[in-house]
């Protein structure tokens, strides 16, 4: 399983990528995760939006998942600086996050653009099992963050 995730990972950028969570449009009924974190999408709701709103949220998974998953290791999934993960605040930490924070905002923008213009070519139902697929790793990934690693396993 950790291995098909791993495949997962590396694969994804290729087809999708992005910025922040799509915002939810007033027709499209979600779910909001407590602390804001995800927005749940039903099968239901994402069968009746166009390929062009369904692209929009299977880029914001995916950026989700890949801005969550390097913090991972820490207790605080979105940190704001190193003290928000208990690291030392001293210049090499700082250098070190700014870095690392710079290089993930290139490359969801650089995906996003692209996966932007290939991903609604794919077939809808295909763009709906991705995003329901991103959706249930990262409602994972994120009960793992808040230390309940014991309900995924």
């Amino acid at each position: 399983m950790t291995r098909s995730l791993y495949v997962c990972l590396i694969v994804a950028p290729l087809w999708i990528l992005p910025a922040q969570e799509a915002s939810a449009s007033p027709q499209t009924p979600a779910t909001q995760l407590s602390g804001g974190a995800t927005i749940i999408y039903s099968l239901g709701d994402l069968e009746k939006m166009d390929k062009i709103e369904l692209t929009r949220i299977y880029i914001a998974k995916v950026t989700r998942l890949y801005r969550i998953l390097q913090y991972l290791p820490f207790a605080k999934l979105d940190p704001k600086g190193p003290n928000d993960l208990k690291i030392p605040s001293v210049q090499a930490n700082d250098k070190a996050m700014k870095t690392l924070e710079e290089a993930l905002r290139d490359y969801i923008k650089a995906a996003e653009s692209s996966l932007s213009t290939i991903t609604p070519y794919a077939d809808k139902k295909q763009i709906i099992d991705a995003i329901l697929f991103l959706q249930a790793v990262t409602n994972k990934v994120e009960l793992v963050g808040l230390g309940m690693s014991q309900l995924i396993y």
